[in-house]
């Protein structure tokens, strides 16, 4: 009798282990691509927020506990990202989530977090539908492409002394909602269209794309491509001896996009979140961090990290619990002060307030030429 009372106490002692376990930390799960067309860009993300959580939980955590993050590989592909949220969720017990980079993902991965009740954060995906939705557990701490195209567009034929631009971006959410909104403000700044290109995600060639725009005689051409793409997109464009302009979304501003791009990356314009040469006290410590931990520059998608998580961590704590519906109720009333300045979330949960960023490449440093300030919608 008395074994028997001693394996049924070993038994409910492994059974309640891993609940003790999670109580003992506050658990962010993080869904993003690091394996697939995009890994670089996203082990940027996940590499900031590791060292960044690392600095937190030096500094105490939030609510006296040490902040977990459980991450899983979503690829940028819909539906191993849902299959990754469904775990931290339900399997690991997550009270939040950041991610999950390409808009596709972000919008499938969103229904997870509706159906379980669990707020998801993105400080990337800016496909305009995504905060149209309705979805009261998403929230977007980035503009959307709209709202950069708003924000620049009728400067863009001033800022590079060009009149007929042409668009050539990649064929998702995001680079279709920048092709169906630029025009309109590049042509209020006096612009005109005279061409629009689309490639795919997995293309590395784009001879016949380069091609068809050079034949519109452009004085400029923009673009939106994450880094594996913009480097071979830039190179290309030079070597077939086109020589305006490039200005566009994505990478085109980071530290690993200019040294992989070599002479092609100079001249070359960034429509960014966020840009490393901001002058400010937080993103110069932020810097002299990173570049000492993770011995590069960061990029847009390093700053997003940043500003996610700790709009998620600040939110946390100001819940004072991990109930995710308390810390989604705090996440609506967000006003935070981070790398681009204060950040608010409207009724739809779009961020606003921050700065945005146009940068030049010279001499292989993406120096910022204007700046504007995201409204509220």
């Amino acid at each position: 009798m008395r074994t028997l009372k001693l394996v049924l106490a070993v038994a409910v002692s492994l059974a309640v282990a891993p609940l003790a376990t999670a109580q003992e930390t506050v658990r962010i799960g993080v869904v993003q691509p690091m394996t697939g067309p995009v890994a670089y860009d996203g082990n940027i993300y996940v590499n900031t927020v590791k060292m960044l959580v690392d600095d937190l939980n030096a500094k105490g955590g939030v609510l006296g506990k040490k902040i977990e993050l459980v991450i899983e590989d979503g690829a940028c592909n819909p539906a191993q990202s849902v299959n990754a949220a469904e775990k931290l969720v339900v399997r690991d017990k997550v009270v939040g989530l950041l991610g999950a980079f390409c808009s596709t993902s972000t919008a499938a991965v969103m229904e997870v977090a509706k159906k379980h009740k669990v707020p998801l954060i993105t400080g990337i995906s800016t496909a305009a539908q995504l905060t149209e939705q309705g979805n009261p557990y998403f929230f977007r701490a980035v503009a959307t492409t709209p709202m950069l195209g708003n924000a620049f567009g009728p400067v863009l034929p001033k800022a590079l002394n060009a009149k007929r631009f042409a668009f050539l971006t990649l064929n998702d959410d995001w680079g279709r909602s920048m092709q169906a909104s630029y025009p309109k403000a590049i042509e209020s700044g006096g612009g005109q269209i005279v061409a629009n290109e689309f490639f795919q995600q997995s293309d590395l060639q784009f001879l016949s794309q380069i091609t068809k725009v050079k034949a519109a005689n452009p004085d400029a051409i923009v673009l939106a491509a994450n880094t594996q793409q913009a480097v071979a997109l830039s190179k290309q464009i030079r070597e077939l001896g086109v020589t305006v302009p490039l200005v566009g979304e994505g990478a085109w501003s980071s530290d690993s996009y200019i040294k992989l791009a070599g002479p092609a990356a100079e001249g070359v314009y960034g429509l960014v979140e966020y840009v490393y040469t901001i002058k400010s006290p937080i993103n110069e410590a932020f810097v002299k961090e990173f570049q000492a931990k993770l011995k590069e520059n960061p990029s847009k998608f390093a700053g997003a990290a940043h500003n996610v998580l700790h709009i998620m961590v600040d939110a946390i704590g100001r819940a004072g619990t991990t109930d995710p519906e308390k810390i989604r109720a705090a996440l609506e009333k967000t006003d935070y002060n981070g790398l681009v300045g204060n950040i608010k979330f409207d009724a739809k949960h779009q961020a606003y307030g921050q700065t945005v960023y146009l940068s030049l490449v010279k001499n292989g440093v993406p120096d910022v030429v204007e700046t504007a300030k995201i409204a509220k919608p």
